[in-house]
């Protein structure tokens, strides 16, 4: 169904200039002479013709220049440079869409302009281009589900000073992945890593650098104490504590989000505390440790976190 744009050619020059006029006293009411002999009316009489002849020409532009425009948005003209682009069987569904719909009309069919001006637009609504943070992040999911791989997570950061966009694609794990050495794992991570890569390239805007990774991992080790409530039971509690820990720094569901840990954020003492005593049944967080050092507050996070032990030990309250 063809999408009914508006038609603009819809007011005279009266009209206009009738508006324009009657908003004159919206922005101030030193001006009081709307007589057409006021240079100042004479502007707006001629601001009034100006929009009055555009308004006409852009519902007047030729069919050609619109099946001109449909050749500039899919980046080709002439049935076999078309026909050479519908034979590559990993193209994108929306770009095989409007180049189907472009080799009609090489080929000689008639479509109305309304056809026309929807099958553009719907080709410039989809994600094909990689413009925002989300679609460089929806298309990667795309990319490596065609490679085999289930993706849960991916963290878009973009540089503005030299035009690079870093995409690190977080997996989950994948058919016998934990089972591979560590060069293995890395001539596997490689090759996802290059399918996304070729797969996105041709969706930037000209100029646009990308970087495809792994995630960086910064091991940590946590030690604390905690005092729980006096009908509280210590088993029952270090089992809860270390849950919601471990929920809180999950690199798909933490943070305060519980969109997964930001990606590079420090680790902060205070902010495991608070996370201790929201659980119920704890009473107050004790001593944190961050890898043995109890003067750490501040733990540096290279990228996501990986929880190398968890400790935690657990005394009711005095009565």
């Amino acid at each position: 169904m063809a999408i009914q744009l508006p038609d603009l050619d819809t007011k005279t020059y009266e009209e206009i200039s009738g508006e324009m006029v009657a908003s004159i006293s919206k922005y101030t009411d030193k001006w009081t002479n709307h007589n057409p002999s006021d240079p100042g009316i004479t502007i707006l009489e001629l601001l009034s013709w100006i929009a009055e002849t555009t308004f006409y020409r852009i519902n007047r532009i030729p069919p050609e220049s619109y099946v001109n425009f449909l050749r500039f948005v899919a980046g080709t003209s002439g049935i076999d440079e078309v026909e050479h682009l519908l034979k590559d069987p990993h193209q994108d569904r929306h770009y095989r869409n409007i180049l189907e719909f472009l080799k009609e009309i090489e080929e000689g069919h008639d479509k109305t302009i309304a056809e026309i001006k929807t099958e553009a637009l719907l080709f410039l609504a989809s994600r094909y281009r990689a413009v925002t943070e989300d679609d460089f992040r929806q298309l990667t999911i795309e990319s490596t589900g065609q490679f085999g791989v289930k993706v849960k997570r991916v963290i878009v950061k973009k540089n503005p000073d030299d035009y690079k966009v870093e995409i690190i694609v977080v997996p989950d794990k994948w058919k016998q992945y934990e089972e591979l050495t560590e060069a293995d794992k890395w001539d596997r991570y490689r090759e996802l890593v290059g399918f996304v890569e070729d797969y996105l390239k041709p969706r930037t805007l000209i100029g646009t650098k990308i970087e495809v990774k792994q995630p960086v991992y910064s091991e940590v080790s946590i030690d604390l104490n905690v005092v729980c409530h006096h009908y509280a039971i210590p088993e029952k509690m270090e089992r809860d504590t270390k849950e919601r820990i471990l929920q809180h720094l999950d690199p798909f569901v933490g943070g305060d989000e519980k969109t997964g840990w930001p990606y590079e954020r420090p680790l902060s003492v205070y902010e495991i505390a608070q996370v201790v005593e929201g659980t119920d049944g704890i009473k107050q967080a004790g001593s944190i440790m961050f890898d043995g050092n109890k003067e750490l507050k501040i733990k540096t996070i290279g990228g996501l976190i990986k929880v190398d032990s968890l400790n935690v030990k657990v005394r009711k309250e005095e009565k």
